[in-house]
């Protein structure tokens, strides 16, 4: 915050000595040289002669922020606040200070109302930004990425509190509709129609008047070639009661499109204003990303599509968003690590490891580019090179359980039984399909403990044939069925 010296070197003196007046020419030539340790000092000697002069104060506190003692620069600018509250530049650094000393709730207060004195501080909304995400108060960064224009930021902002909502209505409300439909919204946003159409059907049956499911369903039987479907949800829609918005409410001005008017309105916990409030929140996101994707290209942009096009295992796209945001930040080595392990997804294993022992020589120990080396060995069938990555990438956050798992596999790869052993057992938590278990019978087995090699695998086929019941409940129940 260089700039900001200019209006702080300016000290407020009344009835001042010869020497005080000649300590403050000092401290203010040792600011412009960037001397603030030094600076302090003479400042601190100055608010101790002179008591209760905001100047001073603000000097002081402004002196040790820069010189990186923020503990202490609390205190002064806090007192010349007391004796004037309006004074921006304490505000501005009264905010940092607080956010350096790792106190973000408190930052935010002299932030928010420095800001409201100079809206055009764009430093100022950035740490705004930072202490509300750091403080857990994502939705207080709202204002500040809008005037910022970081909508890749914004929409992310709004899909966190839409998933934050969403938790609260399936912790209240379960089993109910609107849980369903938003379930279903979220199946239909990535391509899962008939997940989607099983869970519409699902909220249909729990609040058969809840207006916007029949239509959601019909689009979903046009898609999949019902047009005479598609008319028959529709006319059961078109016979609901009309929705009735004097006064308005949350739907209403969802309907409208104004979002925010809607989340004013649907403030408490009900189940509907849950329901309209999740629903708001992640319009308001799907606004951000179409401000975002229509604008010009820049990182923001292709980082977003890139992130879309893999939760959709669209790895192709993917991998060309990640190159298109390499272009405009060449070097940029959080989109190197995710192009590698898209190229690790396409199986284009020379280019990933390329990239990966790239970043390796930047950062050796790096736990993630040491687990996505070893990765990328597994998949060739190396097992004996992925080990020392994998065991370097285990040891540095042995809490990491699918580095464990990878680990295993490749010590088991080698026929390193014994040493696999811990490994594997402490990744058990992630087996969702029983591999995991087979791992660990392997390792049972060549360690010769058969008893334990036979428990795991019983295990195995008990989650197997979990796995096989669902699935025949899945292919009877997620099947796009006629209207009812």
């Amino acid at each position: 915050m260089r700039f900001c010296l200019l209006l702080l070197t300016t000290t407020l003196l009344s009835a001042q000595t010869a020497a005080q007046v000649e300590t403050a020419n000092r401290a203010k030539a040792l600011l412009s040289q960037n001397k603030f340790s030094e600076a302090a000092v003479l400042y601190t000697e100055l608010a101790l002669a002179i008591p209760n002069n905001p100047g001073l104060l603000l000097n002081q506190g402004m002196a040790l922020h820069m010189s990186g003692a923020d503990a202490r620069a609390i205190a002064p600018l806090e007192a010349a606040l007391k004796l004037n509250p309006n004074i921006p530049p304490a505000l501005l650094f009264l905010g940092a200070s607080y956010l350096r000393t790792g106190q973000p709730a408190k930052a935010l207060a002299p932030l928010e109302k420095f800001t409201a004195l100079d809206p055009n501080h764009v430093e100022a909304r950035q740490m705004l930004v930072d202490a509300a995400n750091a403080s857990g108060q994502p939705a207080r960064a709202i204002p500040h990425l809008e005037k910022l224009g970081l909508y890749y930021d914004l929409g992310r902002t709004y899909e966190a509190l839409a998933a934050a909502t969403f938790t609260q209505l399936e912790k209240l409300y379960p089993e109910s509709g609107p849980f369903f439909a938003i379930l279903a919204a979220t199946r239909s946003s990535t391509s899962q129609r008939r997940a989607a159409f099983f869970f519409y059907r699902k909220a249909l049956e729990k609040s058969p008047t809840l207006r916007g499911l029949r239509p959601a369903i019909a689009e979903i039987y046009r898609s999949d070639d019902h047009p005479e479907w598609a008319l028959s949800e529709e006319a059961s829609e078109a016979k609901l009661p009309p929705l009735v918005c004097k006064p308005t409410n949350a739907e209403c001005e969802f309907n409208a499109s104004r979002y925010q008017a809607a989340l004013r309105l649907a403030r408490t916990n009900s189940l509907l204003d849950l329901y309209w409030r999740t629903r708001a929140y992640n319009a308001l996101a799907a606004a951000a990303f179409t401000r975002l994707t229509t604008q010009s290209p820049s990182p923001a942009s292709y980082r977003y599509l890139a992130e879309t096009a893999r939760a959709q295992t669209r790895h192709t796209e993917a991998a060309d968003a990640w190159r298109g945001a390499l272009k405009l930040v060449p070097g940029h080595p959080d989109f190197q690590r995710e192009l590698a392990s898209t190229l690790l997804a396409l199986k284009d294993y020379d280019e990933a490891q390329k990239l990966a022992a790239a970043l390796l020589a930047q950062e050796p120990n790096a736990p993630d580019l040491n687990h996505l080396q070893g990765e990328i060995y597994l998949a060739q069938q190396l097992p004996d090179k992925a080990e020392p990555f994998l065991a370097k990438a285990a040891k540095a956050d042995p809490k990491y359980l699918p580095t464990r798992a990878s680990l295993a596999r490749a010590l088991l790869g080698q026929g390193k039984a014994k040493e696999a052993l811990p490994h594997v057992t402490a990744a058990l938590p992630l087996d969702t399909d029983g591999s995991l278990h087979i791992q660990l019978a392997r390792a049972y087995q060549s360690a010769g403990m058969a008893a334990e090699a036979k428990l795991a695998m019983t295990k195995y086929q008990e989650i197997q044939a979990r796995i096989k019941t669902q699935d025949k409940v899945l292919e009877d129940e997620v099947k796009i069925t006629p209207p009812q």
